[in-house]
């Protein structure tokens, strides 16, 4: 790889959605959608997920595309087309509006996760949510591609790259899931402003007297936001763990399954939200879906921080400074909260009120800032959404709320069918209406110099 290579910031995107008829109810038909898609040879093909109602759509971080996101955008143009002439709408959002109850696959790695995790629990908390996976190439040589595993460096300034942007990933979450949160709703019923990171991940909430326990509430190892790692045997040591575990518990309980197992790579045993993945990438796992706008701002801004931390060589130092002011840079130290407060209170107020939280907002706003300080001025409908979710301190749930209530619903009780499917065909045309408009404009983050 020549020195040229080695600064590339390459990104990726895994971007699921749910499948609806076009009354904006939710689809079983997924596997016709992918199947009559793939046949017109897509540049991203469709890829299934755990059940018959979602499907995914995923860029790479290659060198070798140089319009990603545009490339991304036609894909997603033909997709929804060829949906809408089968009777079905692509639906953008971490959660849908109403009821629904998911039907997962028959594939034996899907049935070994139902059993181990219970079945009942993942198909309801997994087959009601859809997520966006952000990925961000490892730094030169801390990824052996031939073991699919992390290089257990000493003296580089590559691990030292990599352990930084790692750490940095972990304590931007709460910031990052502000601008993409679309997931109020559950079953109908409104229980948080990212109802999704309590749906899925180690977390737990009660509103109006009903109780949402996470997937992995009961086996955080698997699905909590990290810790912040300080050696690369730290991250190492702890997929061994995971691997382990896992097994141990497959052995023990369901050992009809552990040849399924031995199908997948240790690093595969991550569901939470950062893994380093065995493709060599950080893979960000942590937000809701949304539309376009959402996701390019995002990726910009988590771009051009990471960015940042690796062609500045900052050190991410986790301090009470943090906590009093986030992300402040002096020498080379840039300040982020301990763990306990990021994992704490942070993240729990983040996803319970998202931006109408004043801590939150201030940590939100002073990310903002950090990533975009070197970041020109240009025109860019991505930043032109964060900016404006800044100003008004307005996410996208605040909006499918407001439709909502605009309606005279009661937020205290569940919507109805009929207003659900509503809001959620809005969903559909404001995705639709993204991507046509996105698709002629210029987009920093598929610039070089982002």
């Amino acid at each position: 790889m020549s020195g040229q290579a080695r600064k590339k910031h390459l990104v990726g995107f895994e971007t699921e959605f749910l499948v609806l008829e076009e009354d904006g109810s939710v689809s079983t038909r997924a596997d016709e959608l992918m199947k009559k898609a793939n046949a017109c040879k897509l540049r991203y093909p469709l890829h299934k997920d755990y059940t018959h109602n979602m499907v995914e759509i995923a860029s790479v971080a290659n060198v070798r595309v140089r319009k990603g996101v545009h490339e991304w955008l036609a894909t997603v143009e033909k997709v929804i087309g060829i949906a809408k002439k089968m009777g079905m709408r692509l639906y953008p959002y971490g959660t849908y509006t109403g009821a629904h109850i998911p039907t997962g696959r028959e594939d034996r790695y899907y049935k070994m996760c139902e059993d181990v995790l219970g079945p009942e629990k993942y198909r309801n908390n997994t087959g009601k949510v859809v997520g966006f996976h952000f990925h961000y190439c490892l730094p030169y040589g801390t990824f052996n591609r031939s073991t699919k595993s992390l290089r257990r460096l000493f003296h580089s300034k590559y691990k030292d790259q990599l352990l930084n942007i790692y750490n940095m990933i972990i304590a931007i979450d709460p910031a990052v899931t502000n601008f993409m949160e679309s997931s109020p709703f559950v079953d109908g019923l409104y229980m948080a402003k990212d109802s999704r990171l309590f749906l899925y991940r180690a977390m737990s909430t009660t509103k109006w007297g009903v109780t949402i326990n996470g997937l992995y509430r009961d086996q955080p190892l698997f699905g909590k936001l990290p810790r912040y790692a300080f050696a690369i045997s730290d991250l190492v040591m702890l997929s061994e763990q995971r691997h382990a575990t896992w097994k141990e518990m497959i052995e023990a309980n369901h050992p009809e399954y552990l040849d399924v197992m031995e199908t997948k790579h240790p690093l595969q045993f991550n569901w939470g939200p950062l893994r380093i993945n065995r493709v060599g990438t950080f893979e960000y796992r942590g937000t809701d879906m949304n539309v376009p706008s959402h996701i390019i701002g995002t990726s910009v801004l988590m771009r051009c921080l990471l960015q940042r931390v690796k062609e500045e060589e900052l050190h991410v130092m986790p301090s009470d400074i943090g906590i009093r002011e986030p992300f402040k840079i002096e020498g080379q130290n840039i300040y982020v909260p301990p763990y306990a407060y990021v994992n704490e209170i942070l993240q729990y107020r983040s996803a319970l009120n998202g931006m109408a939280d004043d801590e939150v907002y201030r940590y939100t706003k002073r990310m903002a800032a950090v990533a975009l300080s070197g970041v020109t001025d240009k025109k860019d409908p991505g930043l032109e959404r964060i900016k404006h979710m800044l100003r008004k301190r307005r996410t996208m749930s605040d909006e499918i709320l407001e439709q909502a209530t605009s309606k005279g619903h009661d937020l205290s009780q569940r919507l109805d069918e009929e207003l659900a499917r509503e809001i959620a065909l809005k969903g559909c045309e404001r995705l639709e209406d993204e991507v046509r408009k996105m698709m002629s404009r210029e987009l920093i983050i598929d610039s070089n110099g982002a």
